[in-house]
Parts: structure tokens; sequence; C-alpha cells
């Protein structure tokens, strides 16, 4: 894109596409995708960008300049930066309006035809905008692979798509002798032997619409192995590499996947923290890395070979492994699930429920972004969650913390040095390194130093957590010099737009920093006097300053999850600051989590939409990945 956009117009923009009715109920992710093929547009004075009558070409989102609205050859309105057109004309299909730029302006234009893909509901006769298999490539870079294990790993993913997904998978190699068409095996997984002549000449093995094969099946995605895809088709790249920095930027026109191969037995971390600052409002992220995945499994002892169409359950995988490779399918195939978790004490049990619901639920979490306490569940639910387990043990042994005192003993501590959270955590989870989790843990801090939100991605889990949950005035800074790290909730309750970032599919997010009832104490006298030394006492004054931070951190957690898929607040309660530090209630927390029918209800519909994107179908019957 010639003009990258910034973070407020990319929220601003956001919010437009969703008033499309066909786009209403798109998923952010999607709709993230679309602004990032968008077309910059240059129209000059007296250029006309639509005419009354015509078919609806697409959208159009106005970034500098003026344009002015016609009907009848009378003036409407003008639009100027920051609005909008089309969106309302899509459901016509024609324009009701004539529109001419007044000055020199510029736009981002996305055609109708992607937006009705991304809908789910093209128009009968509309061409496609590009193949109907989405055409993935594997390589390797900075690290001494071998092509065999390579191919291996293609092989496991592929028959994983197939066996959770349900995907129509075709797996394509170069070999001596060539297929005429797929075969498909035991695992459901089509495949096809390239020979050497069409190897060298691709576009033989490669139908014009971009599917290979010359075949009539309708395949939702096409993994290529080892063989050099023709000019003009449009593949993803998935890049193996040893840390997420060897895999930075993009190859000629592809989208790329860089997926962090980690080994078990030979663990890497960073001794100090490393994050990245989130962009202010009027910034834009040019320099971000692209979304990447880890894949954490001991490669040298896999069990499969390239064709080997053995089932799934017949190659005896075990659970780290079989956990890892579905973690890379749901990233092949645009599958991931987020969760944002807020700050607020022992409220954050909240968290805890709702993570033992979306488990017992079958709902996989690929993402965890969080703040202070939001934080500190994260981490024991990621850092137990590896290998296969699930990770609740970590959040039992947290629950036995809260319980016993310990947490209230490291909170009290905390006002002379956060270390004791540290502590705590390294006791529990070990040495543990964020880099090293298999489920992605992004917790934010806030720098005071520059006032920037930042994303922590590298470095110590304990530290990483007692970097975010240092509540200033109350709790010991965490100094990492020249930073100096306070509570991430100031600058982010609710850090949904980290896994947008990050390469969340779907997203869940949850505010439980409840709201309080503030009610104002009655003046001692009558009258104005009354009034007027109410309004000077100090105590009174004090309650003010607390009940307005605790509202400003609800309501700022309000308007960063309602840019999540699903959301859920868990509204208002009495005192909620001083019931935030009563820890040993960890109990009863959880029970009023259970009980809480509005939550489950918001989980029973996160449950549904995974399966809706677990197991979605193309509009024309077939089935796709995104």
């Amino acid at each position: 894109m010639a003009f990258p956009i910034t973070v407020d117009e990319r929220r601003r923009w956001l919010y437009t596409l969703k008033q499309a009715p066909a786009l209403r109920h798109t998923r952010t992710s999607i709709l993230l995708r679309l602004l990032g093929r968008a077309r910059p547009v240059e129209p000059g004075p007296g250029t006309s960008v639509c005419m009354e009558g015509q078919e609806v070409d697409g959208v159009y989102l106005l970034r500098s300049g003026e344009w002015k609205v016609m009907a009848g050859g009378m003036v409407l309105l003008h639009l100027r930066s920051g609005m909008s057109l089309g969106v309302e004309a899509l459901a016509r299909g024609a324009w009701p309006v004539t529109v001419k730029a007044v000055s020199a302006s510029q736009a981002l234009f996305i055609p109708r035809a992607e937006l009705e893909v991304a809908a789910g509901a093209p128009r009968l006769g509309l061409p496609a905008p590009g193949p109907r298999a989405e055409v993935v490539t594997f390589q390797t870079q900075g690290m001494e692979l071998p092509p065999a294990v390579l191919s291996t790993l293609v092989e496991l993913v592929a028959k994983v798509m197939v066996h959770d997904f349900g995907d129509r998978v075709l797996l394509v190699r170069g070999g001596a002798r060539e297929t005429k068409g797929a075969v498909r095996g035991a695992d459901g997984v089509f495949r096809r032997t390239v020979g050497p002549r069409s190897t060298s000449h691709g576009a033989t093995w490669m139908q014009p619409s971009g599917v290979p094969g010359a075949l009539d099946d309708d395949f939702d995605c096409v993994l290529v192995d080892g063989l050099a895809v023709p000019d003009g088709v449009t593949v993803r790249e998935v890049r193996l590499t040893p840390s997420a920095g060897e895999a930075l930027g993009t190859a000629c026109g592809a989208s790329v996947l860089p997926t962090v191969l980690l080994s078990p037995w030979k663990p890497r971390s960073s001794p100090s923290l490393k994050g990245r600052p989130l962009p202010d409002e009027d910034e834009w992220d040019a320099d971000a890395p692209p979304p990447s995945c880890r894949l954490r499994l001991d490669w040298e002892r896999l069990v499969a070979r390239p064709g080997d169409t053995r089932p799934l359950a017949a190659l005896g995988l075990d659970a780290g492994t079989r956990d890892a490779l579905s973690r890379w399918a749901r990233a092949i195939t645009g599958r991931r699930v987020g969760l944002a978790l807020s700050g607020g004490g022992v409220w954050g049990f909240y968290h805890a429920h709702i993570l033992r619901r979306l488990t017992a639920l079958d709902v996989p979490v690929d993402f965890l972004s969080s703040s202070s306490m939001g934080s500190l569940v994260g981490a024991y639910f990621c850092g137990t969650a590896r290998d296969g387990r699930e990770g609740m043990d970590g959040l039992r042994r947290l629950r036995y913390r809260a319980k016993h005192g310990h947490l209230s003993a490291a909170a009290l501590s905390s006002v002379v040095t956060t270390q004791a959270m540290e502590w705590l955590v390294r006791g529990d989870l070990g040495n543990m390194a964020l880099e090293e989790l298999p489920t992605g843990f992004l917790p934010v801090t806030t720098d005071l130093t520059t006032g920037r939100c930042v994303v922590l991605e590298q470095g110590p889990l304990a530290l990483a957590v007692r970097a975010s949950g240092s509540a200033p005035g109350v709790w010991a800074p965490t100094l990492q010099p020249p930073a100096r790290y306070v509570d991430g909730a100031f600058t982010s309750m609710v850090p949904v737009d980290v896994l947008l970032n990050a390469g969340a599919d779907l997203v869940f997010s949850s505010n439980i920093f409840p709201a309080g009832h503030h009610q104002a104490a009655r003046p001692l006298l009558p009258g104005a006097v009354g009034l007027f030394l109410s309004a000077l006492n100090p105590v009174a004054r004090a309650r003010d300053l607390l009940a307005s931070g605790v509202l400003l951190l609800h309501r700022n957690g309000d308007l960063e999850s309602a840019r999540g898929d699903l959301r859920y607040d868990v509204g208002t309660r009495d005192h909620p600051l001083l019931g935030s530090m009563r820890f040993t209630h960890v109990d009863a927390v959880l029970e009023e989590a259970a009980r809480d029918m509005a939550l489950e209800q918001k989980l029973l519909e996160f449950k549904q939409a995974w399966e809706s994107l677990r197991v979605r179908r193309t509009p024309c019957g077939g089935r796709r990945a995104a």
C-alpha cells in the first residue's frame, strides 16, 4: 500500500466497514485484511469518483481532500477526511448519487468483489478475485533443516488440516514419475506428484485459475512442497526460522508466515525484557514484523515420512507434537484464536474461569494478551499449557497461592519492591521465557519514560508479569534502564489491538475490572455552608479520586474490548477497588463467575463462532481457508 493507514484511521474504518449490512458479522481479522489490500487512488479537482445510476464498484475511504455529493444536479453534502463512500450503497447495487473531487485528494478503494467474498455472499456471475484455493509454499531461512524433515512437517500438517477442520487439501511434490491426477490417501489428503518436465515448466502443472493439478475438485488449500510456483500466482509462504528476527519483511509479492521452530530440549531466551511500543493514534506501524507462529516439537524424532498416507490417529504422535501441529495448521489456514484479558486484582479469577470453560468447550487459545492481573493469570495458563498440556495445572496452582495468602503477601511486599511477585512466579513456573511459549503470551506494560504502551515479546516470563502489574503509586515500578515500567492497564486495559497485530482471527475480550457504586456522603450542616464544607472535605475528595480512577479504567477497558469479536463486561460491584485486593476470597469470585449466566452465554457464543471458523465454507458450497 502506498499510504499506510494510521492507528486511528484503522479503528475508524473498521467501524465504518462493520456498518455495511453485508459485513456486519465479518471478523475483524478479515476486515483488516481488506484494509491491507485497499488500493490508493488520488482523484484530482473535478474528477468524477462515481456517477448516479452506475453499478457500485466498491467502497472509498477518504484520507485527505474534499468531495462533493450531488443528486439531480443539486449538491447534497461534502465529504472530508475520515469519511467513507459506498458503504450504504453496497446493498442497493447502484450509486444513488454523483460524486466529484473538489480538491486534490487521497483515498483508499476496496473493490466490491473482495468485499462480497469477505462477507461470504458474492453475486451470481461475479468472477472470482483469485484462485479458489490458497496456495502455500514452504521455505527455511537462517537454519539448516534437511529437506526430508521439511517434507515430513508438510506431510503432517496436511493430515492435521484434514482431521481438525475437514478441509480438502492437495499436497503437490516433485518426483521421478508424474501422476495424471490427484490421489486421495487413507488420511484424506489428496496428493499429486509432478515429474521433472512439469517442474521445469511450472505452468503445465498449474491451471490458469491457480489451482495445481488440472482438476475439477474444489480444494481449500494447496500445499506445495519443494516446487517453484509459476509467476503471477499469489501464494502464501511459510518460512521456518530459528528466531522471529530472521524472517522480517516479505518475499516478492507473497505474504509470509514466519514459523519459529523451537526444540523442547534446547531452550533459548533473552536475559532482559524486550518489547515493541504500540504506535500512537496518529502514527502507523509500518515497520511491525508480520504475524508469526511458534512450532515447538522434536522434529528429529518424527515418525511420519513423505508419502505416508496413514491416518493421523495411526501415527501415534505424542500430545506435544499433536498440539504443535494443530497450532501451526490454524496459523496457516487463518483460524487462530486470541483472548484479551484486563487487570482487576482478585476479579482476575474471572479470567481463570473463562479459560477453564473454553478448555472444556474445546476452544483453542493461540494468543493471550493481558495487563496487570490478567498477565498473572495468563502467565500461569500459558506457562503450563505446553507439550500437549492444557494449562489447568497452572490455574489451580495460582488459585492455591491466592487462597492461602501467598498472593496477598506478595502484593504487600510489592509496596517496597515488585521483585516479590517475580520470585513467586519464578518459583512456580521456573526460569521460563516469553519466546519459549507455544501459546503466544503478549503482556503489556507502560513505560513512563516515553509514555507509550509496550508489548513485551521476549525475556523472562516472571519479569514480564512483574512489569505488567506494577501499579503506580501503590507498588514499586519495574526498572529496566532506561525504561521505567508500571502497570499496563493505564495505557491498554484490554489489549485487543495487540492480538489483531499478532494475527488473531477470532478475538474474545474480557473486561473484569468492575465499575463501582459511589454514594456521596450527606452534608453535616444544612444549606449553602454545609455544601461548601462538604466540598472541602479531604476524605470525600480522596473517595472521589478513587471512584473516578476505577470508572476511568473500566470505561477505557470497555472502549478497547469493543474491538474484539465477542466481549464480556463484568458490570458494577460494591467497593470494587477494595474488593480487588482480597485475594483470599478467590473461591467466592470463582463461584460468582460460574453463576454468571451472561458470561456463560458469551462463552457459548464464542464456541459457536469458533465452530463456524473451524468448518467455514465457500459461498459456492466448497470449503476454503481464508
